[in-house]
């Protein structure tokens, strides 16, 4: 298979850019650009002079240096350098990972996958995948976050409508900003059934008189029984 070396350089910059990238985005923080820009020339530039260097353990040694000096670009004069150093380990993984995967479908062979390209082509499939790997994890990293963040709003409730009382857990947030002269706690069907028993149905089919307010949504708007209640 012939390899030329722009397409290597080409592969081997996007690949160390979207690293340095998702090193930052694994911590959720703002991505410094020209770091990344930054180093990944320098990390190209090296794994050029990879091929050239025979002695195995020189190798570690170079990798080790390069690995240091990288970070030391990304992530100088930022706190917690040590952690970020942790984060860009892990970024190396899952886009060195993926790189593996397709390269050992490909070829059938795991020196093959470690050594050769996958194609030849200079926008090829080589280093496709791993872009593709990366939005994946960028929306499923935001997802995570998302979730840790909302853990911080939900608490322990005792909810008690007359006579009966539930304990449950419930989610504090801005509701819409809906207020009917004290603040609403929404509750699902199934929670109310289970509060109010049979007297719910009744209230659902409207023969019973029951106070009541309208909620403005992006889906429209809809009406919502009102029940006086108390919350631990």
């Amino acid at each position: 298979m012939t390899v030329y070396i722009e397409y290597v350089i080409l592969d081997n910059f996007i690949f160390t850019a979207l690293i340095c990238y998702l090193s930052y985005n694994i911590l959720r923080e703002k991505v410094r650009r020209f770091r990344c820009v930054a180093a990944s020339t320098v990390g190209t530039a090296c794994a050029i002079i990879y091929p050239f260097i025979k002695n195995a353990a020189f190798v570690i040694i170079f990798k080790v240096a390069l690995y240091i000096v990288m970070c030391l670009i990304l992530y100088v004069k930022l706190p917690n350098f040590f952690k970020r150093a942790l984060s860009f380990l892990l970024a190396t993984a899952l886009i060195g990972g993926v790189q593996f995967m397709i390269g050992f479908i490909v070829h059938g062979n795991a020196s093959a996958a470690l050594r050769l390209p996958i194609s030849e082509l200079p926008i090829s499939i080589f280093f496709i995948p791993p872009i593709l790997m990366f939005f994946v994890c960028k929306q499923v990293l935001s997802k995570i976050n998302a979730h840790r963040l909302k853990q911080n709003y939900i608490y322990d409730i005792k909810l008690t409508v007359g006579d009966k009382s539930l304990k449950l857990r419930g989610l504090l947030d801005t509701g819409n900003n809906v207020r009917a002269g004290r603040d609403v706690v929404f509750v699902n069907k199934l929670i109310a059934l289970d509060l109010l028993g049979g007297e719910y149905l009744t209230f659902m089919s409207g023969d019973k008189a029951v106070s009541s307010t309208v909620v403005h949504t992006a889906s429209g708007s809809k009406k919502i029984i009102l029940l006086p209640g108390t919350i631990e």
